[in-house]
């Protein structure tokens, strides 16, 4: 009971935009979107029946490895410790779709364009100051947050952590996050799965908090999104202005991150580095030189 798909089950690019009880306000939002958003419609019959209206942009899913990043375009009017960061930044992101397609021996798929612009905004953002694993976890979220990257950015944001540590203890390494479930699948473990899906929940509902209330409204309890991550709506506050939401989950998101990189540190013995002062923006970029 009360339990509402957020990405559609027919197909999973498809998510949830918009929701009313009236068949009319449905087709009306319907045939106002433009020609690059293609659109899905789902009825429910909770305790209000009502129209859910799942989208997706009519990207191609090219190949990653296929698509042309112009950096240096892109970085013209950044800064130089945000352009070293931004390009080793994306020298993983490379390295992480390569080994996924070593993986699964099949081409990963981008449904969106890269942005790395954005990237270079989420390293403005993070407050570089206090300790190694405040940093390491403020760098992880703000890059998971912005997901600017066509797919990974989970992955991208554990490695880079991984990279930035090691620029101040070279003996650190990370445990072990993925696991082989069989030759041709593998999956997060199950301690970083729950800090992975729950930022995936705190993600999802900054962005769509009054969406959420609505659906609240209608009788929802749960939203399911892909791979069976469910949402219970009665664990988070939706009643605020978006933009209070926006703020609010973001400091959660990035508490949540830097927890995820405190017990990444015990389980490997290096807790000194919940103690070490952290590199400044512009000492990370020296750091990253240092290395060509």
């Amino acid at each position: 009971m009360g339990h509402v798909y957020y990405h559609h089950p027919g197909d999973k690019q498809f998510s949830l935009d918009f929701v009313h009880p009236d068949s009319d306000e449905a087709l009306s939002r319907v045939v106002g979107y433009d020609e690059e958003i293609a659109v899905k419609v789902r009825a429910y019959d909770l305790e209000e029946s009502f129209y859910a209206i799942y989208t997706t942009r009519t990207f191609s899913g090219t190949p990653v490895r296929e698509m042309e990043f112009d950096l240096n375009a892109a970085l013209e009017s950044v800064g130089d410790a945000s352009s070293t960061i931004v390009l080793r930044l994306m020298d993983t992101y490379r390295t992480i779709v390569s080994e996924n397609e070593e993986e699964k021996g099949t081409p990963v798929e981008a449904y969106k364009q890269e942005d790395v612009r954005e990237l270079a905004d989420a390293l403005d953002k993070v407050t570089w100051t206090g300790s190694a694993t405040d940093v390491a976890g403020r760098l992880a979220s703000n890059v998971i947050l912005k997901h600017a990257l066509p797919n990974a950015n989970h992955r991208t944001g554990v490695a880079l952590i991984q990279f930035y540590l090691r620029r101040l203890d070279p003996e650190f390494s990370m445990p072990e996050t993925y696991v082989e479930v069989d030759p041709e699948t593998y999956d997060w473990r199950e301690w970083v799965n729950s800090y992975i899906n729950e930022s995936k929940r705190l993600l999802t509902v900054r962005r769509k908090n009054v969406l959420f209330k609505h659906l609240q409204g209608f009788g929802a309890t749960t939203l399911e999104r892909k791979h069976g991550i469910e949402i219970d709506l009665s664990a988070y506050e939706l009643d605020m202005h978006p933009s209070e939401a926006k703020e609010i989950y973001a400091e959660e998101h990035e508490n949540l991150w830097i927890d995820f990189v405190e017990e990444a540190v015990e389980r490997v013995g290096h807790t000194e580095l919940k103690q070490t002062p952290a590199m400044s923006k512009t000492e990370f970029a020296a750091a990253i030189r240092d290395l060509e």
